[in-house]
This record gives C-alpha cells, structure tokens and sequence, in this order.
C-alpha cells in the first residue's frame, strides 16, 4: 500500500467514523451546540437532514458519544426498514427492555414504564433514527409520533432525533401531525472550497503526515471535481494517493488529481 510511500501511519481518507478524523467547521459546531441544546432543552422531536455523503451519520455518531452514558438512555436504529410493531420491538431491544411477543399495548407499557423509570432518575431518553428515509410507511412514522405523548406536564418522557436524506422531509410533510412536533430541522450540504482544504489537511495530519504532500491547485481539482462532499473527497483522494504512489510522485498535485480522474470513477 502507500503509507510508506506518503510517510503515514494510517490511511487517511477511509469512510469510517473513527472520531480522530472527525471535522468540525464552524456550520458543523453550530449544528452539534443546536442538537445539544434541543436534547437538554427536551424539545420533543429534531429532523436533521442532508445529501448522500455529506457525513450525516458521521455528524450523528460524533455527537452521541459525546453525550454523557449517564445522563442519557439512548436507542440508536440503524435499519429503520420496519413496520410499526417491528419498531417498537427494536426500540425496546436497544434501551435493554424485553422485545419479543407481538402484543403492540405490552410493548407500549413497558417502553412507558422505562421512560417514566428514567425520568424519575434524572436521566434523558434518546431515540435517534438513522437513515430514517427508508422507513417503509407513513404508518411506522405516525407509530413514532404517538410515542411522544409520553410525558409528564413539564417534559416529554423522550426525544426522538430524524435523520435521513432530504426526502425524508417530503415523508414528514405528509403527516402534519408529525412535521408540528418538528421542534428543530438542521441540513448538512457539501463543503466550501476553504473547507475542503481544512478537511483534507486535517485527515493527512491526523494519519500522521509529516509533510505537506498537498498543493493548492491539487485542492482545487478535487473541490471541482467532488463538489465539496466528503465522502466523494474521500474516494478521490484515496485513489489519488494510490495513483501517486505508483507513479513515484512526491505530491499530491493537481496533475495527479486530474490523471486518477481520467482512470477511475470516483
């Protein structure tokens, strides 16, 4: 491979969440202090937003593990296929209650029970959907809704967190009902061009480069070519640094960008 090549010690264009490479421009900072503010604050329900590959779970997964284990009860669903019973089934399972059987009200109950359980503990219930735009049905979305009647005369009993593609909204829009309890919509888009610099030098520098390898003109290719989105920046570079390695180059250029282009599709 091209560590040796590039003097790394990791790759450093993977698209894996390892919090080492988490970037964090300002819109993002703004994003997370609004998701913790809305979580602290028990708003009830928040829809973020954003294109493929603009690091919406990457966002997420960040600001999760950055909340307290014990503050807060979280079930985080991350194959929302399901149907209405299916989901309360898996909700259940991730906050460690009894999942089986197929009776909707004991199930309720027992989900109430924990919530009211933690309430009374001083501690917080977070249901965090991912990719929530593959929910099959409106019904499964109108069952999630009705969880947030769950509460007590100063606070819900949970908060549910939406986050999906932007036709996850046109889904939200259909149940007026669901889109009123929407307290906060946040949407992630692409990376300015300035950003795209930072990103990229943050990743060479958290896999160790001792060098600059990346020159200004290679940034433009890229951003011209990837359109600012992270994960398309990811696969570009990475292919970029494989192409260099076997070229024997000893930067990433924009002669290099242009020339993988040409051989991959990225």
């Amino acid at each position: 491979m091209y560590l040796e090549h590039w003097q790394l010690k990791q790759f450093p264009f993977e698209n894996v969440g390892d919090p080492a490479y988490f970037f964090e421009p300002d819109g993002v900072k703004n994003m997370v202090a609004d998701l913790n503010d809305a979580i602290v604050r028990r708003k009830g329900a928040v829809l973020l937003t954003g294109e493929i590959g603009c690091g919406k779970t990457t966002l997420i997964e960040h600001f999760l593990l950055g909340l307290d284990e014990k503050k807060y009860d979280i079930a985080l669903i991350t194959y929302p296929c399901l149907e209405p019973l299916e989901m309360l089934r898996e909700i259940n399972l991730q906050l460690g209650l009894d999942a089986d059987g197929d009776n909707r009200n004991d199930l309720l109950h027992a989900l109430q029970q924990h919530l009211a359980s933690n309430a009374t503990a001083g501690k917080d219930t977070l249901i965090c959907i991912d990719e929530a735009q593959s929910i099959p049905s409106l019904t499964t979305f109108e069952e999630l809704r009705l969880l947030l009647n769950f509460k007590i005369p100063d606070r819900f009993l949970l908060t549910l967190m939406f986050v999906g593609q932007p036709e996850l909204l046109k889904k939200i829009n259909k149940l007026p009902q669901l889109k009123q309890r929407i307290a906060l919509h946040l949407h992630l888009g692409p990376l300015s061009e300035q950003d795209t610099t930072r990103y990229m030098l943050h990743r060479l520098d958290a896999a160790g480069s001792k060098r600059c390898i990346l020159t200004r003109q290679a940034v433009d290719s890229v951003f011209r070519h990837t359109r600012g989105v992270p994960r398309r920046i990811n696969h570009l570079a990475d292919r970029c640094l494989m192409q260099g390695m076997r070229n024997g180059a000893a930067l990433l250029d924009s002669r290099l960008v242009n020339e993988t282009m040409k051989r991959y599709t990225c």
